[in-house]
């Protein structure tokens, strides 16, 4: 069983001296969903305190890769109450904080792309596996349980620019292809995978 530890970094700038108790602060929640699918990631924050002691203006200045992790950071920091009245609010200083998104224990192993099993498409060009991101082209994040016989389900397309439309088809097409895990591997295994589809 994975176990979750969250990290906060950016310590010597943060004010945590100005928080109204340590216990106003707290880590962010995992959400629920991003430890079934045991997606990890850093996201680095940057806010303004107010002069009443919330914060304002916070607001993603580097991603983790996966908008439901960056979405639960900045919720963890709408928490977070500092002393009213501070000079920093006045003067409208930046801060920064970093969350680690980092599962316990080794990397398990991940379903994997079966060569050749995906449907021909005019619209996609491949699947790339993990975080092989792809090479000046257009594509889609997507993340998704693998079952029994290889097929993918649940899928979750990322935030992404293009139209729901194209995300829908991409999902759709997924499922044409299967997944697995050579039988030879030793280790720890998941049933969660991500990846990429590459757009023509």
């Amino acid at each position: 069983m994975l176990s979750l530890l969250l990290g906060l970094a950016g310590a010597s700038v943060f004010p945590y001296a100005s928080l109204t108790t340590p216990a106003s602060c707290t880590a962010p929640e995992w959400p629920r969903e991003a430890l079934r699918y045991e997606v990890e990631g850093s996201t680095a924050l940057q806010f303004q305190i107010g002069l009443d002691g919330a914060v304002r203006n916070a607001q993603v200045k580097q991603g983790s890769g996966w908008a439901i992790l960056d979405q639960a950071a900045l919720a963890g920091l709408a928490r977070c109450r500092f002393k009213p009245g501070l000079a920093a609010a006045r003067e409208g200083t930046q801060f920064p904080i970093q969350y680690a998104w980092t599962l316990e224990g080794a990397a398990p192993l991940r379903p994997m792309l079966l060569p050749g099993s995906c449907a021909a498409s005019r619209h996609f060009l491949r699947y790339d596996n993990l975080d092989q991101r792809p090479d000046g082209r257009a594509a889609i994040k997507l993340r998704f349980l693998v079952d029994a016989d290889g097929k993918a389900q649940r899928i979750m397309p990322e935030a992404s620019y293009f139209e729901a439309a194209v995300s829908r088809d991409a999902v759709s097409w997924l499922q044409t292809c299967r997944f697995g895990i050579s039988p030879k591997a030793s280790g720890a295994r998941t049933d969660t995978s991500f990846g990429w589809v590459v757009l023509r």
